[in-house]
């Protein structure tokens, strides 16, 4: 009986003193909230998720995506068919193909589309699956879904992200009602707001105004030692590569060096008259351009008609560090 009584007496002083010890209960933060990350970095981790999940040698083709601004989608359609083509691992379907079939398809949605009208697409393109999707506001932030559906199975793979609203996206965001939809593209991709290192480039006149028959030339300087490439836009938009674009054109820098641009011709300011830009992007390798790379100016065009020459293959690549001015051409 003693036992017994020492034995409810020493339970209820442990559960008296485990009453005291325990301390009040706190309201745990959650270990798996997801933060926003860059517009750059959601795309590409997006495209190595279908890298992974998605059969080889899937046809894809790629749909305009649904934003509130058209810079904005054509900005995620472009940076996707980059990385999926950089991916080797899909066949897109031809560019001008979706142009035909997006001429004659009403495309008239808010970011969802049913899996039957995703097949019916699908099927005249030819395509295994379709790429689509939207990006909306939701308070300060904003959310990235990309939808990609088997046309055959009419089954939907669905990744979504919140985007950090950075620099870059802000950029292209600007002047939704602008008309000018290359410049405001080449305002976000060469504001030099990312460069890891200082480069710049500027005029030779700091007003940057033009009368027809002078020349212009430009001064690039870079911190580190680069291969660069210089883009005209004229004022139709449209943009060609200007330098280097022979093999007497020296297109590496030396760290600390201001190079003046051209050094072999001059640069003649002709009409059209109206506001034009220059874009400098710096390179970490040596590279060869593509001949005869014109046209409007997209981030497709900036970025795709560059390859970096290695001993056993051509590989593509983006310029490290950017810059850029704009100038006018008068009467």
């Amino acid at each position: 009986m003693k036992k017994c009584l020492s034995f409810i007496v020493a339970c209820a002083l442990l559960a008296i003193l485990s009453c005291m010890s325990k301390e009040p209960e706190r309201t745990k933060e959650p270990t798996n909230i997801e933060t926003g990350i860059t517009l750059d970095r959601v795309l590409s981790d997006i495209v190595s998720y279908y890298v992974e999940n998605l059969p080889a040698n899937t046809k894809i083709a790629l749909i305009n995506f649904d934003a509130e601004v058209q810079l904005l989608s054509d900005y995620i359609f472009e940076e996707l068919w980059i990385h999926f083509e950089d991916s080797r691992s899909f066949v897109l379907i031809d560019r001008q193909n979706l142009e035909l079939i997006q001429k004659e398809i009403d495309y008239q949605y808010s970011g969802i589309v049913s899996d039957e009208s995703m097949q019916s697409i699908g099927h005249q393109l030819g395509a295994q699956t379709l790429v689509y999707g939207n990006i909306t506001q939701i308070g300060s932030e904003y959310r990235l879904v990309v939808r990609a559906t088997d046309v055959e199975k009419a089954v939907t793979s669905i990744r979504s992200a919140t985007v950090k609203a950075d620099q870059r996206f802000a950029a292209l965001l600007e002047n939704k009602a602008s008309g000018r939809v290359g410049e405001s593209m080449a305002n976000a991709l060469y504001s030099g707001l990312d460069n890891p290192w200082r480069f710049t480039v500027q005029t030779d006149k700091i007003s940057g105004d033009y009368h027809d028959g002078e020349y212009m030339t430009m001064r690039i300087y870079s911190e580190k030692d680069a291969w660069f490439k210089v883009t005209h836009i004229d004022v139709n938009g449209d943009a060609q590569v200007i330098y280097p674009v022979s093999p007497n054109d020296n297109n590496f820098i030396t760290a600390g060096q201001t190079r003046q641009i051209p050094d072999n011709t001059r640069f003649r300011m002709t009409k059209p008259y109206g506001e034009e830009m220059i874009l400098v992007g710096a390179y970490e390798k040596p590279f060869v351009i593509q001949a005869n790379l014109t046209g409007p100016l997209s981030n497709n065009l900036l970025v795709r008609g560059i390859t970096v020459e290695r001993e056993d293959s051509r590989t593509e690549m983006r310029p490290v560090a950017t810059a850029k001015f704009a100038y006018s051409i008068g009467p």
